[in-house]
């Protein structure tokens, strides 16, 4: 067979366009007809009655750079209906990267992501250095879905200032080195430069990202805005600091005509008026020419925490300390009369939205390893610290201790009221996003956003109609990212496609499996019931079962021409 025939179904072609009937031929992995009663040739037929066509979607914020090398797959993001995802978010990358530098960086990328940073070293090839090198070496590497990259800003800091990356403002040659790599990266197909403000390493020092100053960043605009690609970045951790790091970006922004993705606004439970701020910020900005849009995730935030090297702590010294420290440290630690000491003032001092130690009457305590505990399973952390009637980080370095650590708790940080999702999810200055899947595995799953729209938005609460609902997971995510190839039903585009009816889908709780090399733990979460999913016009899963087809590959934002296409010419 040299093709597909998707016939029968209610295409919704993701430019917001009304729901029409018509099949859909798929031939060299682009759609070539999409029309009533197309003839069967030699192909593929999908029998599509009754269901849902649509483009396959796309999400713009995973971290799935290290995943891809143990689960080419991405598991379960086909059976949501995802064809394509962005990597190299949040200044951080695979590339460039010198081999001395590689060290530090798997260190950085497996804390920032809570990834296991010895499967980045053992599986991942590392057979590039420069970032050209970085994309041959994708190319060679069989992929389930479509990979769309950023090139990380610290690494490309890294790459020119060494470890002064890490320490100061560059020189004015220094930026002017940092451009040329940008440039070398955006010729090798990037959409994109990944920026953050807000993110510090395990031993608490800012990322290289975060010494950047206005020339620097302005420098870096400008070669963006010459490629017409985009800066994705992170503000700080505080609504002021999230705010005045949104006008100070902005002005670089509208200045070179660059569209900006701002990972990720949530609405905060114990600050409600941040997102409220946020978004008039973002209005006015785009008023001003400065086109930020704000990623918004549909999922509720609720994260895992434990004491197994967890970013959560990041924000109290103290405490990151112990969590980050090998378990004999952790043992001398919890027991040292000093740190005690420090481990309180930090909670008093330093704000921790991941682990609120000010607001522990959500935090809920879901395992204990002594099993004379395990009564507290279920409880809060205040209930705890009421019982025992000390200090709050007192408290917890002794439940620490008397679990040798072996304990772990829930933690409600946002979007816990549907509610206030859909006015988040309604705005014109946001889009669809910042799921972070592929990321914090032991934290949350990221999957299933897409899922979770279609089932509490659109069948459910009915804030979004189906068409809006496609183009919010297509077309509006390719217009931003800037892909011309996909995002949308038309001929010549992308044949990435998902078949779904609307009353089967299914967003399943997260759970914890053991499918990670070595036996490591990760969470996921069960197919959300779509029939098909294709990719480059083959289809990856069907009915929640995973093909074991891998079409997928790099899209480069520089044309290239195909193998197939220099044969045929």
């Amino acid at each position: 067979m040299t093709g597909l025939l998707i016939k029968g179904g209610l295409v919704v072609d993701g430019t917001r366009a009304p729901a029409h009937s018509a099949d859909i031929r798929i031939q060299h992995g682009r759609i070539r007809e999409i029309g009533p009663n197309l003839a069967a040739n030699d192909e593929q037929i999908i029998d599509a009655s009754g269901s849902v066509v649509a483009p396959g979607f796309i999400d713009t914020h995973t971290h799935f750079d290290a995943t891809i090398y143990w689960d080419p797959r991405c598991d379960p993001m086909a059976q949501h209906g995802v064809t394509t995802v962005v990597i190299g978010n949040c200044s951080l990358g695979l590339a460039p990267i010198r081999k001395e530098d590689r060290k530090t960086h798997i260190d950085t990328f497996s804390y920032i992501e809570d990834m296991p940073g010895d499967l980045l070293n053992s599986v991942i090839p590392w057979d590039w250095e420069k970032y050209p090198d970085y994309t041959r070496s994708l190319d060679r590497t069989a992929l389930g879905l479509n990979m769309v990259s950023f090139v990380g800003h610290s690494q490309i800091r890294i790459w020119v200032m060494g470890d002064a990356a890490w320490e100061r403002t560059a020189t004015q040659e220094e930026i002017t080195a940092m451009v040329a790599e940008l440039e070398v990266a955006l010729q090798a197909g990037v959409h994109g430069l990944s920026f953050s403000l807000f993110d510090k390493d395990r031993q608490g020092r800012p990322v290289p990202s975060r010494f950047a100053d206005a020339a620097e960043l302005d420098a870096l605009c400008a070669k963006l805005g010459e490629h017409g690609a985009v800066l994705q970045f992170i503000p700080g951790h505080s609504t002021e600091a999230i705010i005045e790091h949104l006008q100070w970006v902005g002005t670089f922004l509208a200045r070179h005509k660059v569209t900006g993705l701002y990972n990720a606004m949530i609405h905060l439970d114990p600050e409600p008026d941040r997102s409220y701020r946020t978004v008039a910020c973002l209005e006015e900005l785009h008023a001003k020419g400065a086109h930020i849009w704000a990623m918004v995730s549909t999922r509720p935030f609720e994260l895992r925490v434990d004491f197994e090297q967890s970013i959560c702590f990041i924000n109290v010294p103290a405490w990151n300390e112990l969590v980050q420290a090998p378990l004999e440290r952790k043992r001398e630690l919890v027991n040292d009369r000093a740190w005690r000491e420090r481990a309180r003032s930090d909670t008093e001092t330093h704000y921790s939205p991941m682990f609120p130690f000010h607001r522990p009457q959500p935090i809920r305590i879901i395992s204990a390893g002594n099993a004379q505990l395990k009564p507290w399973i279920g409880r809060s952390i205040a209930d705890l610290v009421t019982a025992r009637g000390a200090h709050i980080s007192d408290v917890l370095a002794d439940w620490a201790r008397e679990n040798d650590f072996e304990t772990s708790f829930i933690v409600p940080v946002g979007n816990s009221d549907p509610n206030d999702v859909a006015r988040l999810l309604l705005s014109p200055v946001t889009f669809i996003s910042g799921a972070d899947a592929g990321a914090h595995l032991q934290m949350f799953c990221g999957v299933g956003d897409s899922t979770l729209l279609l089932t509490r938005y659109v069948r459910e609460r009915g804030d979004f109609s189906l068409e809006d609902a496609i183009h919010a997971l297509t077309g509006k995510q390719a217009k931003l990212l800037g892909l011309s190839d996909r995002g949308t039903l038309e001929p010549g585009k992308a044949g990435d496609i998902v078949v779904f009816a609307l009353d089967e889908l299914s967003y399943g709780t997260e759970k914890l499996v053991n499918d990670l090399p070595g036996g490591r733990t990760r969470f996921t979460r069960d197919p959300g019931g779509f029939r098909y999913t294709i990719v480059n016009g083959v289809v990856v899963q069907a009915h929640g079962k995973s093909t074991g087809e891998l079409p997928g590959g790099r899209v480069s934002k520089v044309p290239r021409v195909s193998t197939r296409e220099r044969v045929s010419k």
